[in-house]
C-alpha cells in the first residue's frame, strides 16, 4: 500500500510538472511571437504617417534597414517552435508578411518618387530652353520625355500596390487582434489614413504627369 501512494504521488508530481513546464511553454512561445509582431508594427509605425509623395531624405535607407527587421522577426515566426501553436503562429505571420511587404512598397515608391521628381526638373529645363535649340535638342526631348514616362510607371506601380497591401494589413491585423488581442499593433485607423494617402498620391502624380506631357507637346 505504501508504495502505491508513493507511486501516485510521482505519477502526480511528473504531471504537475509537466503541466506547469507546458504552461511556461506557451507563455514563452506567446512572448516570442508578441516580440516578432512588435518588432514589425515598430518597423513600419516610423513610416507610416510619411507622405510617399513628399518623402523626406534619406527615406529609402531607412526603410531598408527597416525591411531587414521585419524579415528577421518573420523567419521567427517561420521557426519550427513557433509552429507548436500554429492557429496564432498562422495569425501573426500575415501580419508581419503584410507589414513588411508595406515597408518594401514604400521604400519602392520613395526610389520612383526621386526619380519621377528628376525627370520633371530635367525635362522642364530642357523646354526651358526651347529658343536656343541644337540639332540633338529634339532627340534629347523626346529621350526625357521617355524616361519620365517610365519613371511615372514605376512609381504608380509602387504607390497602386502600397495601397493594396495596407488594404491587405487592415485584414491580418483584424485576424491576428482575434488570436491575440495584446499583441502590439498598428492602430487601424492609422493604416486606412496610410491608404488613403497612396491613392491621393497616386492621383496627384498622374496630375504632375499630365503638366509635364503639355510641357513638352509640340508647339
Amino acid at each position: 500500500m505504501k508504495r502505491m501512494v508513493i507511486a501516485a504521488a510521482v505519477i502526480l508530481a511528473a504531471a504537475l510538472a509537466y503541466a506547469g513546464y507546458a504552461a511556461y511553454e506557451k507563455r514563452e512561445l506567446r512572448a516570442r511571437i508578441g516580440e516578432a509582431v512588435a518588432t514589425a508594427s515598430d518597423q513600419l509605425g516610423e513610416t507610416l504617417a510619411l507622405d510617399v509623395n513628399a518623402p523626406p531624405a534619406g527615406l529609402a535607407g531607412r526603410l531598408d534597414a527597416s525591411v531587414a527587421q521585419a524579415e528577421a522577426a518573420l523567419q521567427q515566426l517561420r521557426a519550427p517552435g513557433a509552429r507548436k501553436d500554429a492557429a496564432l503562429a498562422d495569425a501573426a505571420e500575415g501580419y508581419v508578411a503584410s507589414a513588411l511587404e508595406v515597408l518594401r512598397r514604400q521604400a519602392g515608391a520613395t526610389r520612383h518618387r526621386a526619380l519621377f521628381i528628376d525627370d520633371r526638373k530635367a525635362l522642364a529645363a530642357h523646354m526651358a530652353g526651347a529658343g536656343s535649340r541644337s540639332q540633338s535638342w529634339p532627340a534629347e526631348a523626346i529621350r526625357l520625355k521617355k524616361q519620365l514616362e517610365e519613371d511615372y510607371f514605376g512609381y504608380q506601380l509602387a504607390v497602386t500596390s502600397l495601397g493594396n497591401m495596407l488594404a491587405g494589413l487592415v485584414d491580418a491585423r483584424r485576424k491576428l487582434m482575434e488570436k491575440m488581442p495584446s499583441a502590439k499593433l498598428l492602430a487601424e485607423t492609422e493604416i486606412v489614413l496610410a491608404r488613403e494617402r497612396s491613392l491621393a498620391a497616386a492621383a496627384a502624380a498622374k496630375l504632375e504627369l499630365e503638366q509635364a506631357r503639355r510641357l513638352a507637346a509640340p508647339a
